[in-house]
């Protein structure tokens, strides 16, 4: 995981405790904090657009920066340097990004140390801004429909500050955003935003121009259409994947049309945020409404402890379907069971013992009725999904070392499961008979499995909903696409080839989850006089190994010559069942996959055979 350095002095001017150095360790070490121990850090900022970077002591200083890309080798005035600190080095704790900054982990420690408990509340003002949301942010061409914004007043940005809040906003995009695809944050100067009105909407590729972050104003060609963002300015190079297949890009605009942002890749250089800035506006655009408002509950709740003295004002917006007012800072409400937490954690809990860990850990607590606690849980943490998860706070403000490690009351001894068992035969068998055992991706795409294959597209299979490419859309239903495909990467190599695969095939079905997975073996043989029969008798030698025999009947399988493609029956003591098929199979399937032998496989279903699911 990425590792952050947490400013040492920011840190303890917001902690309100005087805390030694190994003391702190401990501290965040308890609170499940992975922490790498102290460093000192240079700092360099680019004078080009306000990016603040940091080295350690044997680093030398950078040559590029990795926002506006300056070139600080060919202009050295660019880079100016900030001088020295002292960091407590930790890596970041992925479910807890209300921890990620020095303002975020002093509230979290003074709760702990129970220095503050309970929830912690933060004013809002009434929105005075409103964000129209057009409607072809819904559609196919731009689907990216989501935001939530903010207004912060009487902001007193240091250095310092500045860097821990573009800190903040790079680790959120990692954590919550996951790189920017499903959330990214625009932070910009209040005072070039013209307010009341501003429209999130999208826009044609070279539709407008606009100046983004880190060129120069005054120069006639840095204002650059989104086309040429993507294709030209350093961070638009780097995300322009997230745009991909996007006819139409987002954009945010102000009262006057002037332009904050291309989310999510880059802002304008008219709204810059600077050290002489006193009021920002802060937009979180993505793909759902929940993720985009807690990203924003986070930033602008760290941003209040990091600057005590900033007014947060909610905005108003304007979806197709409705209004809504962002940031809800509403605390979320769970019912938690004082003698099922108990249990669970192993250690001898009343209401009021657990109230106490509860508010240590930031939540307000009160009497739920039998048996049963009402948990206020703040906005700003987002990875508070279940009962669990407070079980799982109170454990943490209990402390795992302050529990009796005990042995279970009851032993039981663990067996291989029967599929397994069946799985080790057939890879031994299918090894003693020359098979080379390969392993093959479970994501396929139905070009793949259904055309390449001869197949009807059914639907039938499990589909992924954000595949992160054209070719991995859907869970495969067989194991013969990747073995082929296996081939077609070794068309090189020296013939006969057989491999064989044990896997997991995926299929809707009538479950908790929808799916159900099974376990098949398949093979595949490729050469010169190589056909079905060959196929037919490692399957039989699979299936002797098992004790059950083994006869064919000729199917019309498509994937098949026709005539030499055939269902498997095993039959043993439970009676006869099919079990797979096996063929030579069609030219046409050889020609998709770019094979030029002919080849034959089988492929057999574990599952049916041992019974389980």
């Amino acid at each position: 995981m990425p590792v952050v350095g947490i400013p040492v002095s920011l840190l303890n001017d917001r902690l309100a405790a005087d805390l030694g150095r190994d003391e702190l360790i401990e501290e965040l070490q308890h609170l499940g904090c992975d922490v790498e121990g102290y460093a000192t850090l240079r700092r360099f900022k680019c004078r080009h657009c306000g990016n603040i970077m940091e080295i350690t002591e044997t680093q030398q200083p950078p040559v590029l920066c990795r926002r506006c890309g300056a070139d600080f080798s060919s202009a050295p005035q660019s880079l100016q340097s900030l001088g020295e600190g002292d960091v407590i080095r930790m890596e970041l704790l992925a479910v807890r990004p209300d921890m990620f900054d020095p303002g975020g982990l002093a509230r979290t420690l003074r709760a702990y140390l129970g220095a503050e408990r309970g929830l912690r509340r933060y004013e809002l003002a009434p929105p005075v801004a409103r964000v129209v949301v057009h409607p072809d942010l819904s559609g196919d061409l731009c689907p990216r429909p989501a935001i939530a914004c903010a207004v912060v007043r009487s902001v007193a940005l240091s250095d310092d500050i500045i860097k821990e809040v573009m800190n903040l906003q790079e680790n959120l995009h990692w954590a919550l955003g996951r790189d920017r695809k499903h959330a990214s944050i625009g932070v910009y100067d209040l005072e070039r935003v013209r307010l009341p009105e501003l429209r999130y909407g999208a826009v044609e590729p070279e539709g407008i121009s606009f100046v983004p972050l880190g060129y120069d104003p005054a120069d006639p060609t840095s204002s650059l259409t989104p086309a040429q963002i993507l294709r030209e300015h350093p961070k638009g190079v780097e995300y322009a994947g997230l745009l991909d297949g996007f006819e139409r890009y987002p954009l945010l605009t102000d009262g006057d049309g002037s332009v904050l942002s291309m989310p999510p890749i880059i802002n304008s250089e008219h709204t810059r945020v600077t050290d002489g800035t006193r009021s920002l506006f802060i937009d979180v655009t993505g793909l759902g409404r929940r993720l985009v408002g807690r990203t924003l509950n986070v930033l602008v709740t760290s941003l209040e402890e990091l600057c005590p003295d900033v007014m947060v004002e909610q905005v108003q917006i304007a979806y197709p379907d409705g209004e809504m007012v962002t940031p809800d800072l509403t605390p979320q409400d769970v019912d938690l069971d004082v003698e099922a937490t108990g249990l669970l954690l192993g250690v001898d809990l009343d209401a009021t013992a657990l109230t106490d860990l509860l508010e240590r850990m930031g939540h307000d607590v009160a009497p739920g009725g039998q048996g049963a606690l009402k948990v206020r849980v703040p906005a700003y943490r987002n990875d508070i999904l279940h009962p669990r998860d407070l079980m799982e706070d109170a454990a943490i403000a209990y402390g795992y070392h302050n529990i009796t490690p005990r042995l279970v009351p009851t032993m039981t001894v663990g067996g291989e499961r029967r599929v397994e068992a069946v799985s080790r035969l057939a890879r031994e068998t299918l090894c003693g008979l020359g098979y080379l055992e390969v392993m093959t991706l479970q994501l396929t795409c139905e070009r793949r499995c259904y055309d390449a294959m001869r197949l009807e597209r059914s639907g039938d299979h499990v589909e992924v909903s954000h595949p992160i490419s054209s070719e991995q859309t859907l869970l495969r239903p067989s194991l013969a696409p990747g073995l082929l495909d296996t081939l077609t990467v070794n068309a090189h190599r020296e013939y006969p080839q057989r491999i064989f695969e044990v896997g997991e095939v995926t299929e809707l079905a009538d479950t908790d989850t929808g799916a159900l997975e099974r376990r098949r073996v398949a093979g595949v043989i490729i050469g010169e006089k190589m056909g079905v029969t060959d196929v037919r008798a490692a399957a039989a030698a699979v299936l002797r190994e098992f004790g059950w025999g083994v006869r064919t009947c000729t199917a019309p399988l498509p994937q098949f010559l026709p005539g030499r493609g055939a269902t498997i029956i095993a039959d043993g003591e439970a009676g006869e069942r099919e079990v797979g098929v096996l063929g030579e199979l069609h030219p046409e399937v050889l020609d998709a996959f770019r094979l030029r032998h002919p080849a034959a496989d089988f492929e057999l279903d574990l599952t049916t055979l041992t019974g389980e699911r």
